[in-house]
């Protein structure tokens, strides 16, 4: 009896692996974006031809060592790379006092209180809508849905116990927002490219 075994599955990239793919793909469009404003030739097919490249050769170290699959451990942070662009920005707002630039920018000359914002669910021509509150204080700006899912859904934002609609940093939202704040005030070179979708 000839039993047919099925192809083994592949399995699918870590959100780690992913983020980077991306973070690549940006880079690539970055410069391509650039080299245009500026009249400049660039070799766009060859950057993409060799990510791909290097993502089939990482695939393959994935397959042959576990280790080089980018695994996360039970309490790793979440990387700033693995948040959206739009949930970065969010984020970043909602954690610019543990920026040491925030006691200057608000002028105060002693340390600034470190305390992140909460942001508030409101509907909008019946659309979900999120603004930053400081204490009892609500921002003109509001932000879309979009930037804010994501970070309820990495574990970053928790609802309230205090009020209905308010959403808190989690232990896990601030800790990204210290270690990304801590990076950029140092000029981190490796953080991901800011504003590209």
């Amino acid at each position: 009896m000839n039993v047919k075994r099925k192809p083994a599955k592949a399995e699918r990239p870590t959100s780690k692996m992913r983020a980077l793919f991306r973070e690549a793909a940006r880079d690539i469009v970055a410069r391509d974006r650039e080299a245009r404003k500026g009249g400049r030739t660039q070799n766009t097919i060859g950057e993409i031809e060799r990510a791909m490249v290097k993502a089939y050769v990482c695939g393959q170290e994935a397959l042959l060592n576990k280790r080089e699959g980018l695994l996360p451990s039970a309490n790793a942070l979440v990387d700033w790379l693995e948040i959206p662009p739009r949930a970065r920005e969010t984020l970043s707002f909602l954690t610019i006092c543990f920026s040491h630039r925030w006691s200057t920018v608000r002028g105060e000359a002693s340390a600034p209180t470190r305390i992140p914002s909460e942001i508030e669910l409101f509907i909008e021509n019946g659309r979900k809508r999120w603004t930053i509150v400081n204490g009892e204080t609500r921002s003109e700006r509001s932000v879309a849905d979009g930037s804010v899912a994501p970070l309820v859904r990495l574990g970053l934002l928790a609802a309230s116990s205090d009020y209905a609609d308010r959403y808190v940093l989690t232990a896990s939202g601030i800790a990204a927002g210290e270690e990304y704040w801590r990076r950029s005030d140092a000029g981190d070179p490796t953080l991901p490219r800011e504003g590209m979708r």
